[in-house]
C-alpha cells in the first residue's frame, strides 16, 4: 500500500509542479482575469471580451488597427533563458474578415539592437478558431531590455481575437520515477 501511495503522490506532485516541462510562461493565457495587466495592445486597442472564446469565458481582441504589425503583446522578460528552445502557440480568429494571415512573433531588444522573429503564421477565418504554433530558441547578447511575444498580421482595419496562449520550454525533461525497494543485481562474474 505504501509503494502505491508513494507513486500516486509523486505523480500528483509532478502534475502540480510541472515536472514534465509543461510550465506555461504566459500570465493570464486565456484572458480570464479581466483585471490582469499582463497583456497589452501593440499599437492597437486591446479589449478583454466575451464576444468570442476558444475556451473559458473570455478572450483578447485587437481592434483600431491602422497597420499589420499592430496587435496584442505580453512581455516575457525574465521568464525565458538564453539557449533554451520554447514551444509557442495560441488560438486566433478574425472578427470582420473572411480570411487573413495572423502571425505570432517575438520582439527582442538587447546589446545587438532590436530584432523581430516571426515564429509561425496561419490563415485565420471569422468562422472558427485556428491554432498558430512554432518554436523559438532564445539567443541574446547581454540582457534583453525588451522580450515580447505578440500577435500581428492581418491588414489594417481587421480585428482579431487571441485565446489560450502558451509558451513552454522544450528543454525541460520529465524527472525519472524512483523505483522503491528495487533489488540490486549482485555482481556476478561472467561464466567462461
Amino acid at each position: 500500500m505504501s509503494k502505491y501511495l508513494s507513486a500516486v503522490l509523486f505523480f500528483v506532485a509532478c502534475l502540480s509542479l510541472s515536472c514534465f516541462g509543461e510550465t506555461n510562461l504566459i500570465a493570464n493565457p486565456g484572458f480570464e482575469d479581466s483585471n490582469s495587466t499582463a497583456w497589452g495592445g501593440r499599437g492597437a486597442k486591446l479589449e478583454i471580451t466575451t464576444e468570442q472564446k476558444h475556451s473559458g469565458q473570455q478572450c483578447g481582441k485587437a481592434s483600431d488597427r491602422t497597420d499589420n504589425w499592430q496587435g496584442i503583446k505580453q512581455s516575457l522578460s525574465n521568464k525565458m533563458k538564453a539557449g533554451e528552445t520554447y514551444k509557442i502557440s495560441g488560438w486566433v480568429r478574425l472578427e470582420n474578415s473572411v480570411s487573413a494571415r495572423v502571425i505570432v512573433s517575438i520582439e527582442q531588444k538587447d546589446d545587438q539592437g532590436t530584432k523581430y522573429t516571426n515564429i509561425a503564421n496561419t490563415d485565420a477565418t471569422d468562422s472558427n478558431w485556428v491554432e498558430v504554433s512554432g518554436t523559438f530558441t532564445l539567443s541574446v547578447m547581454g540582457t534583453p531590455s525588451v522580450l515580447d511575444i505578440y500577435f500581428e498580421g492581418p491588414p489594417a482595419g481587421i480585428n482579431f481575437y487571441v485565446d489560450d496562449v502558451s509558451v513552454s520550454s522544450l528543454s525541460a525533461t520529465a524527472a525519472p520515477a524512483a523505483e522503491p525497494n528495487k533489488p540490486t543485481e549482485p555482481n556476478v562474474p561472467a561464466k567462461r
